[in-house]
């Protein structure tokens, strides 16, 4: 199971088409985080919890699509596997440097004693930014892969 090595990763996948069973783990983890989250549901909800759940269903949506058309749309091949493995890596990336970046932000809000129990508006912003990175960068790395096992059908044929 790959967790950071994006660039392996990529070539692999580019190569051979992974099996359902190399497949298996990414969506079990995945799966168990989302009902970890929607488990989580014990903070007050605000409007921007709310923005925040509209903001999500519609990018995942949307995002979906897009990622799907970078695949090749209708013409493309393993959209499901390239598309769930490439995310989680992505996205175990990307978290990484959402943790890092928000470390500053959290501090100084606790210095200033601004820390709410509530969802704020740069919060939701923060997460809003960080969804469209991560659903931008799957899609060009889900395109990547795409484009070099096309590249690589048509040097061995």
């Amino acid at each position: 199971m790959y967790f950071w090595n994006l660039r392996g990763l990529k070539s692999r996948m580019a190569e051979r088409p992974l099996t359902d069973r190399e497949v298996l783990p990414y969506l079990v983890v995945c799966n168990s985080i989302i009902a970890a989250v929607y488990s989580l549901a014990l903070l007050p909800f605000n409007r921007w919890d709310a923005l925040g759940v509209i903001w999500s269903v519609a990018l995942a949506i949307g995002g979906t699509l897009y990622v799907y058309r970078c695949n090749g749309g209708a013409g493309g091949e393993q959209f499901l596997q390239r598309g769930l493995v490439i995310g989680w890596v992505v996205a175990i990336r990307w978290g990484v440097a959402l943790i890092v970046a928000s470390i500053p932000l959290y501090v100084g809000l606790e210095i200033f004693g601004e820390i709410s129990d509530e969802t704020t508006w740069y919060e939701f912003l923060m997460f809003a930014v960080w969804e469209l990175i991560v659903y931008e960068r799957v899609a060009h790395h889900v395109g990547d892969v795409a484009q070099r096992t096309v590249h690589s059908l048509e040097a061995s044929a």
